[in-house]
């Protein structure tokens, strides 16, 4: 055994630390709404154990594979825009609506606080998205290039 030896502890970058935003945020709501759901006589609904489900996944991946993370996080808010998944307790939908004459144009009912999470997760990883694009972009044309 050497003695004095450290161990490498992996580097927090600043594309993790913008990523752990948004998932901190929604783990801190999970907890309330999971909270809320044990203690008080709220009812889980499917929305609710499948927004449990995929965090976990999101956790794992985390220490995984930054960028499945990244793309995962994204796909996670927009299923809970879409109310496909929810992370508080009850399912909170908004929809707006505009009439012009007898024309009426509706918006599909989303969740806002999803809403609002993506657009945060968006503004603060936008850079990272686009480099992760540009690479996927430039491996596809040195792959065509070989062939």
């Amino acid at each position: 055994m050497v003695v004095g030896r450290r161990l490498p502890i992996q580097q927090m970058t600043k594309q993790k630390v913008l990523l752990l935003i948004p998932l901190a945020i929604i783990a801190g709501l999970l907890i309330f709404c999971w909270m809320t759901i044990l203690f008080t006589d709220e009812v889980a609904t499917w929305r609710n154990y499948m927004a449990l489900a995929l965090f976990f996944g999101l956790i794992y991946l985390f220490f995984k594979s930054f960028k499945k993370t990244l793309l995962a996080t994204g796909i996670y808010l927009i299923f809970g825009t879409c109310n496909l998944l929810t992370i508080t307790p009850s399912v909170t939908t908004n929809s707006y609506g505009l009439r012009i004459g007898s024309i009426e144009l509706w918006t599909p009912t989303f969740q806002p606080l999803s809403f609002g999470i993506l657009v945060l997760f968006f503004v603060l990883n936008f850079d990272t998205l686009i480099n992760i694009r540009l690479d996927y972009l430039e491996a596809r044309r040195a792959k065509k290039g070989k062939q």
